[in-house]
């Protein structure tokens, strides 16, 4: 998670890009560890049958998020530049 600070001062540039890769394959990665350690620790409680189910269906989120973060890095601004877009103020055209 060190990655991010870095990714953030060195956008926009070229160098930039491995980073926002970097990032977009770790923070999926360390949200679908976590999340795991969630749904073996209170899915048992509500059903042990649903633990497989459940495991499953965060693999899969966990796949479509690393997809959708690659698609924003490599055909959009990539992650950096999208967030701080976020914070830029919109042009005026005129």
């Amino acid at each position: 998670m060190a990655l991010t600070p870095v990714a953030f001062a060195l956008s926009p540039s070229v160098i930039n890009m491995p980073f926002d890769l970097a990032l977009g394959l770790a923070l999926p990665l360390h949200a679908h560890i976590g999340m795991s350690y969630v749904i073996t620790d209170y899915v048992p409680k509500v059903s042990k049958g649903l633990l497989g189910p459940a495991r499953v269906m965060l693999l899969g989120v966990t796949g479509v998020t690393i997809l959708g973060l690659a698609h924003v890095n490599l055909k959009g601004d990539g992650m950096t530049e999208t967030v701080k877009s976020m914070w830029r103020g919109t042009k005026k055209v005129e």
